[in-house]
């Protein structure tokens, strides 16, 4: 099934970000954070850790001065955080306009409001008192989805997705089709998720989380993740759309593929074949070759299972090729923001289009013999991007892999 079909060309007109780096502060800031190496990574201060063997976490902090006051009061963080990247994303698609009735928007989350239903939770059940049933409403899955579409009154397509860690690439894939049957002539795109918890606490009982304090993937030191924060959106458009109303263009959106390994619920297929079929389809969608891939930008979680998976997957699709892309993953300055995590690392990757740059793996020291690809660690690489692939591997064996490619003149 032909997800990107070839007669219509999809491509990226806006982008916007909150995450740990910038603090919500623009995604110019958040690029040049992750360029430089920062680390995001830090002890968690939302909630009590004291007992757990992992402390630390990547939280966004003091975001909400950058809202516009429709937002600020009465909305889930989880809503905050993605109302504001889609506001960036818009302002820089430089829609003034919206056509209510063909722009949709598409949110990938894993755990939405989780915030809210907590709250509801903790007073319905540990204090017997009624809860608050507003709370109820804000912790729906759709709540965010819903809450953009009643902001901008939007008529188009509105889908919430929530395929694991794949969420928000899913989310900008769906999106694609829409435009490509012609459901809508914008989308708004991306994903969100929040610290929470509720999601610490799962990953601890699965002995997932860094025992160090910090994310090392590809490292032979590595000793688990670290739970982020944050939100990615991008708008879509068809390319002669874009280029009736003037707007710049980052680049296109040129292959996407999903796939499944259906063999354990938490755990990746080891030899990685069903993140490898991802690969190829996109590729095959994108009528590219693996030499002209110059950077994957990595799901690299720094969990043992992963990073050893995902270079046999990048193996077995690149071949001989797989040894001279460049590879990273980001995951190491700004944690796994989970439904968020592929969508970031999509902007990831137009930025690096647009920058000529490709973004470190931090905390990198130890080569392991498993894990022996062209990792960019330490330091930002300089080189020309004119195509570069995101990765997402997720919970129930879900793969996903996006494509972008440099406008042509």
């Amino acid at each position: 099934m032909r997800l990107i079909s070839s007669d219509k060309e999809i491509v990226v007109t806006g982008v916007g970000v909150v995450t740990p780096l910038e603090h919500g502060a623009g995604v110019d800031t958040f690029w040049n954070e992750l360029c430089r190496g920062a680390n995001a990574i830090g002890p968690i201060r939302g909630f009590d850790v004291q007992g757990y063997k992992c402390n630390v976490g990547a939280e966004v902090n003091d975001f909400e001065s950058f809202l516009e006051d429709y937002w600020r009061e009465g909305h889930d963080r989880c809503t905050q955080l993605f109302a504001l990247a889609c506001q960036y994303a818009l302002h820089d698609a430089a829609v003034n306009n919206i056509s209510k009735e063909s722009t949709g928007v598409a949110v990938g989350t894993i755990l939405g409001g989780i915030a809210s239903g907590v709250k509801h939770m903790e007073a319905r059940y540990f204090r017997a008192e009624e809860g608050d049933q507003n709370l109820l409403k804000k912790y729906c899955l759709h709540s965010v989805a819903s809450s953009v579409a009643r902001r901008f009154s939007l008529q188009g397509p509105v889908l919430s997705i929530n395929t694991a860690c794949c969420s928000g690439a899913d989310a900008i894939r769906y999106a694609a089709m829409q435009l490509q049957n012609d459901r809508a002539t914008m989308m708004i795109a991306g994903g969100v998720d929040i610290l929470s918890e509720f999601a610490f606490r799962g990953f601890s009982a699965l002995n997932a989380l860094t025992t160090e304090g910090k994310v090392r993937p590809f490292d032979r030191r590595r000793t688990g993740l670290a739970l982020g924060e944050g939100a990615g959106v991008v708008v879509l458009e068809e390319k002669s759309h874009a280029r009736e109303r003037g707007a710049r263009i980052y680049c296109t959106l040129s292959g996407a593929g999903s796939s499944a390994d259906a063999c354990h619920l938490v755990r990746p297929d080891r030899e990685g074949e069903g993140l490898s079929r991802a690969m190829n389809i996109a590729l095959a969608q994108a009528s590219a070759i693996p030499n002209s891939i110059d950077y994957i930008c990595a799901h690299g979680t720094g969990t043992l299972y992963n990073d050893a998976m995902e270079t046999k997957s990048i193996k077995r699709t690149f071949k001989e090729e797989a040894y001279l892309v460049r590879i990273s993953s980001i995951k190491s300055m700004i944690g796994h923001t989970l439904g968020a995590a592929s969508a970031i690392e999509a902007i990831t990757c137009i930025k690096a289009i647009e920058g000529s740059a490709i973004p470190p793996t931090i905390n990198y020291g130890e080569a392991d013999p498993e894990c022996d690809l062209a990792y960019v660690v330490n330091f930002a690489h300089k080189q020309e991007v004119n195509a570069c692939m995101s990765l997402s591997a997720g919970f129930g064996g879900q793969n996903t892999a996006l494509i972008f490619k440099r406008i042509e003149s």
